[in-house]
């Protein structure tokens, strides 16, 4: 193994504990069943997404220093809208709990939804639009399935803290 790929499976390994541990002290200290996550611990997330992507795609430093800034900011911008986005299903939850919700309510907070996942895409597409300069072929067709096992191997650590804290609170 070459010294730089040591370096990136550390920062990678450091980078996922930060992530896990953050993710678990926000979990614990919440009782909603879906908690969302904290600004730190969004932080924690787009950093190891990148870091494991950087290894996953065997990016050159050159490709590193450009791809970062732009998918880091573009990743920030992503989880806000996404922050608001699940604000906003929350309260169409909950007016739909009520016994005669307001419908001018629902089709307000459906046209916001709509919106807001059409921002979501639209950050999707910039930084597909992004990459496809950046990146070979190759790497293009990696990235396709590293966002998906990413994001999918995150929602089941989530998962399995949610479950730890839950049997933890049940045998106190």
């Amino acid at each position: 193994m070459t010294r730089k790929t040591k370096t990136i499976l550390i920062v990678v390994v450091l980078g996922a504990a930060c992530v896990l541990s953050a993710a678990a002290q926000e979990l614990s200290g919440q009782d909603d069943a879906r908690p969302a996550l904290g600004p730190r611990t969004r932080e924690n997330i787009i950093t190891l997404k990148l870091l494991r992507m950087t290894q996953a795609l065997n990016l050159t430093q050159e490709q590193t220093a450009v791809i970062y800034p732009v998918l880091t900011r573009l990743e920030k911008e992503k989880y806000e809208i996404t922050s608001k986005l699940n604000g906003r299903m929350k309260e169409l939850g909950l007016l739909l709990e009520q016994d005669n919700p307001a419908e001018d309510k629902i089709l307000g907070l459906m046209s916001e939804i709509s919106s807001l996942r059409d921002l979501i895409m639209a950050k999707d597409a910039e930084t597909t639009a992004f990459l496809k300069g950046k990146l070979s072929v190759v790497q293009s067709a990696k990235y396709l399935l590293f966002n998906v096992e990413f994001y999918r191997g995150l929602g089941e650590r989530l998962e399995r803290a949610r479950m730890v804290r839950n049997k933890n609170r049940f045998t106190r």
